[in-house]
């Protein structure tokens, strides 16, 4: 309830207005004493009035005594008429000090004083809304008065308006509980069982006004929907609806709790179709929850139009959901039993149709050991009727002894054990079988039984016997052969398996007797064994080399071996494994062994002749690039263009003859190669020329360097022997597509690709930028399958004889390998584009020609100055080094002996400001040599150098006390910087 009244001023007067009359609140021209008494005795009279009890008088009493409080003519207590709220009655009226019949009026009248109002000239009014305890407007009291109300204290009369205020809200909502009460009750005590439901929800919708309600039923075994017990919509009653509450306000409520939206119900619900049918605007719902707390249901009410007075929906859904929850628990408790009483006569019927169509004997006893019920099958074994059996305990022409004994299976069947004998039985006629008897607990109407279960097995056991006298002998030879036996019939199924198999196999008899299939051999075997087994079964002899398979996964070698036999007049396979796990390991043994040594005698040839080849060839490639270099530097090859290209051309010839001799000396040994930047162009440029002498004439190259408008191609990072692998690799697969006649286009540039790697399929993003080789031709083309496998090894489309089908898996290794992806476009009869996309590095700002390896050095750099040992045992080598650094202008010591060099070392007499020795020489490393030097003249700078530069690691370096390692060929630039370094940093010593 509100606690703000509002005062409304008074209209304009029809007429004199009368004096303000002195009142229990009007200022009081009375000695202050008596204003004091006056106040006590209004509030007695305020709490005697909102104490007064709930009954009829408490309304009328409360207006009175308002009045007569505040001194006015009119005071009312009216409630809504309506859900708009435009209409008002009244609950008790005060008029001049009287009461009056209660009437109704609209909520207009109030501002405009008309109607009552304006007859009985009342002009001031002053106002508080009554809520109930969750806020809902539930109507006003009112106090009116002829004349000005200005001669009210401040605050007294709002203070009193709002404390009457509460008595009559809480006196109003106890009303209307209890009224809703009384109807919940009434409309449920005279209902049925099968029509409270609709009863429910017809006076739900009659007490809220409203045009739907529903109770709804949850079940766990369909939890995607609800079952509607009743829904009341229109005037009708509608029942047994199943619909889905996902996306509904009925899945808010269900399990959860009060759920009310006042409007926009279709806006905050669009997938609720039911009620977008219904055209509702607001919903209000509570679940129904069984006595445990789980969800049973759900009650809810659907107006179409917006729904108000929330906490009286929220209060009379509250109600009529627990009579809800209590009859929906009734329904499901009478629908167990129901449901019970139907699996009860089910199992009965079932019970009898199996004891009927049983073809053993059947016999239930009961606990006073007589028979209840036998079936056809066991009256027909005995010989007996019915009537012979039925209510009977066992015959008289029975033994004492058979009978005692029988009696002990029946009782302890009763008592919870089964028994399982063979033995004889005797029939009236004094005939016997012999039978295969069980005697087990069963549970017949709630009542424990015995169920005799009797077999007659007299044939079978005949044919046992008469098996066992025959195949003794059999069993004897077949059980005592040292090889694994398994029989076999036409249906490949298993007759038998003598014991070194089960010893063998660590599969019993039991287990393996009746498979069709291989057990004990690897799943792959299985089909060659069914094969063998048809010819087999035609009269020839098969044998097979395969495993073995242990139960523990221990794996034996087998020959075996399959023998067509007669077996009780049948075709049958005899099949006969032999342990060669010994002898098999022993010649795969040796023949590994023959493969290793093999091997390894041949990558110790190659690795030697590789190494020789190497070495000498570094040598040479020594003198080469070192005397081009000088040539370089001559002042007539700067004067003479065309000798500058030449010479330039060689030394490129001699780099890329260095990288072949890398290339060879990590043949043996396997490693990833040196990388190093390469300017895209050049690089294409060079697999061309090893392009054309193996292309024919008739097959043009079409070969464009990129024009990117001055911007210089990034370089790539990349082993420059193993990607020209990669490119003329492609060119030469462009040259077998082509045939006779065609061309091959080689294009370099650098794009942002997109698309999907074809060998990997990775996603190529639109943001990176590739620098992109790309080799097409106009040749015959690849079907969608060759492209989806031509990157696997070993798959080729060419004749026997011109391709191994690893060409392109190299190709994918390489690429890959440097980070980058392949694309791959071909058409049947159009040809085919692959394209290379590496990613881009960075060239360094100090490098303007990142493909460049050899710089010259300037000749007009600075003379070194110092005495330097050379220890080199190639003479052209030392020749070439010996007469560069003297031109350098270094005093130079060559000494093609290491030992020789070791005793100048030692020798006191021989100064010199630094070493530089080869790796390779014949009775003494250069490493040896190193570490003569620094025990000998610790502070002098060691400069090795060596074609196998990797082979060396740097704590060896360290330790030897080599200053810096160079890489043969010896380039003259970088030995120039080394030399300016060290011998700038060595203060020489000298004797």
């Amino acid at each position: 309830m509100s606690r703000t009244p509002g005062v409304e001023a008074p209209l304009s007067s029809r007429g004199p207005v009368e004096p303000a009359r002195p009142g229990p609140w009007h200022p009081d021209r009375r000695s202050p004493a008596k204003s004091a008494a006056a106040t006590s005795d209004a509030l007695r009279r305020a709490a005697s009035a909102v104490a007064h009890p709930s009954d009829a008088q408490l309304f009328p009493v409360l207006v009175r005594e308002l009045a007569a409080l505040l001194d006015v003519a009119l005071v009312v207590v009216a409630v809504y008429a309506d859900d708009a709220r435009s209409r008002l009655r009244t609950l008790a009226v005060s008029l001049d000090g009287q009461p009056r019949t209660n009437f109704g009026f609209r909520h207009e009248d109030l501002d405009t004083r008309a109607g009552f109002f304006a007859r009985e000239r009342l002009d001031a009014l002053v106002s508080v809304p009554l809520n109930d305890s969750a806020g809902e407007p539930l109507g006003l009291l009112l106090a009116m008065d002829r004349g000005p109300l200005s001669r009210w204290p401040a605050g007294h009369a709002e203070s009193l308006l709002g404390l009457f205020g509460m008595r009559a809200c809480a006196e109003i909502e106890r009303e209307r509980t209890e009224a809703t009460l009384r109807a919940v009750a009434l409309a449920v005590s005279g209902a049925g069982s099968g029509t409270v439901f609709d009863e429910l929800v017809r006076l739900l919708a009659t007490i809220l006004h409203v045009d739907v309600a529903v109770v709804a039923r949850y079940e766990p075994a369909h939890p995607e929907g609800l079952r509607v017990l009743a829904m009341y919509c229109d005037g009708q009653i509608h029942r047994d609806i199943t619909y889905a509450f996902a996306g509904t306000p009925c899945g808010t409520v269900l399990g959860q709790h009060f759920r009310v939206y006042p409007k926009d119900l279709r806006k905050l619900f669009p997938g609720d179709s039911e009620m977008r049918d219904l055209g509702c605007e607001g919903y209000a719902g509570h679940p129904l929850a069984g006595l445990d707390g789980t969800p049973i249901g759900i009650l809810s009410v659907a107006s179409r139009r917006p729904l108000t007075q929330v906490g009286r929906l929220r209060a009379t859904l509250k109600i009529f959901a627990v009579r809800a929850a209590a009859e929906v628990e009734r329904l499901r408790a009478s629908e167990s039993q129901k449901q019970a009483m139907e699996d009860l006569r089910q199992r009965e019927e079932q019970y009898r149709a199996i004891f009927e169509s049983s073809l053993d004997g059947l016999f239930l006893w009961n606990e006073n050991l007589r028979v209840v019920d036998a079936n056809p099958a066991g009256l027909a074994l005995y010989g007996y009727g019915r009537k012979d059996v039925i209510g009977r305990g066992f015959p008289s022409y029975m033994p004492r002894d058979y009978v005692r004994a029988r009696e002990d299976m029946v009782r302890g069947a009763l008592e919870g054990r089964t028994t399982h004998v063979e033995t004889t039985v005797l029939r009236p006629n004094g005939t016997k079988f012999e039978a295969d008897l069980r005697v087990m607990p069963f549970v017949h109407r709630g009542r424990p039984h015995a169920l005799a279960v009797v077999r007659d097995i007299s044939e079978r056991r005949e044919r046992e016997r008469e098996l066992q006298r025959s195949e003794e002998q059999y069993r004897a030879i077949f059980n005592a052969s040292v090889d694994a036996m398994v029989l076999r019939d036409a249906q490949f199924r298993v007759v038998d398996v003598n014991a070194t198999y089960q010893a063998m196999t660590g599969y019993s008899r039991a287990e393996v007797i009746g498979l069709d299939r291989v057990l004990a051999n690897p799943e792959q075997a299985g089909a060659a064994i069914r094969a063998l087994h048809a010819q087999a079964l035609a009269g020839a002899t098969v044998r097979l080399d395969t495993q073995l398979v242990r139960r523990d996964g221990h794996r034996y070698e087998l020959e075996l071996r399959g023998v067509p036999i007669l077996h009780r007049g049948q075709p049958h396979v005899l099949y006969i494994g032999r342990d060669v796990t010994d002898r098999a390991s022993a010649e795969r043994r040796r023949n590994e062994l023959e493969r290793q040594l093999r091997q390894a005698q041949k990558m110790e040839a190659i690795g030697q002749l590789t190494g020789g080849l190497a070495h000498d060839f570094n040598n040479i490639l020594t003198s080469v690039l070192g005397y081009i270099g000088m040539a370089q530097e001559r002042d007539g090859a700067a004067a003479d263009p065309a000798l500058a290209r030449q010479l330039e051309q060689a030394r490129l010839a001699a780099e890329r003859a260095r990288e072949h001799v890398a290339q060879l000396l990590s043949f043996s040994r396997p490693r990833r190669g040196e990388r190093k930047l390469l300017e895209p162009a050049q690089l294409a440029a060079q697999v061309l020329q090893l392009l054309r002498p193996n292309l024919p004439s008739s097959i043009a190259v079409d070969w464009e360097p990129p024009r990117d408008g001055g911007v210089a191609m990034p370089p790539v990072i990349a082993d420059p022997v193993q990607f020209e692998q990669v490119l003329l690799n492609l060119c030469l697969n462009a040259r077998d597509a082509i045939g006779e006649q065609g061309t091959i286009r080689l294009r370099t540039s650098h794009i942002a690709a997109v698309g999907h790697c074809a060998s990997c399929s990775a996603r190529l993003d639109a943001v990176s930028r590739w620098v992109v080789f790309e080799v097409t031709d106009d040749g015959s083309g690849m079907s969608r399958e060759v492209i989806d496998r031509m990157f696997e090894p070993f798959f080729t489309t060419k004749d026997v004889g011109r391709g191994t089908g690893m060409g392109l898996a190299m190709v994918h290794g390489i690429v890959h390998d440097h980070g980058g992806h392949l694309q791959v476009r071909s058409t049947t009869g159009r040809g085919s584009t692959f394209r290379v996309l590496l990613p881009a590095g960075e060239l360094p700002a100090a490098q303007a020609d990142p493909g460049a390896a050899f710089t010259p050095s300037p000749a007009c750099a600075a003379p070194l100055r110092g005495r330097v040992l050379l220890v080199e045992d190639e003479p052209n080598v030392g020749g070439f080094m010996q007469e560069l650094m003297s031109g350098w202008g270094l005093q130079v010591v060559l000494e093609r002996d290491p030992l020789r060099a070791a005793r100048r070392l030692t020798a006191a007499d021989q100064p010199f400001d630094l070493l530089l020795t080869d790796q390779t020489m014949p009775g003494m490393t250069g490493l040896a040599l190193a570490r003569h030097a620094t025990h000998q003249r610790p502070g002098l700078p060691v400069l090795l150098y060596t074609g196998n530069a990797s082979d060396i690691a740097e704590h060896e370096l360290a330790a030897c006390g080599v200053s810096r390692q160079l890489r043969k060929p010896v380039e003259s630039s970088s030995l120039r910087r080394l030399l300016a370094d060290l011998l700038g940093t060595h203060e020489t010593a000298r004797p």
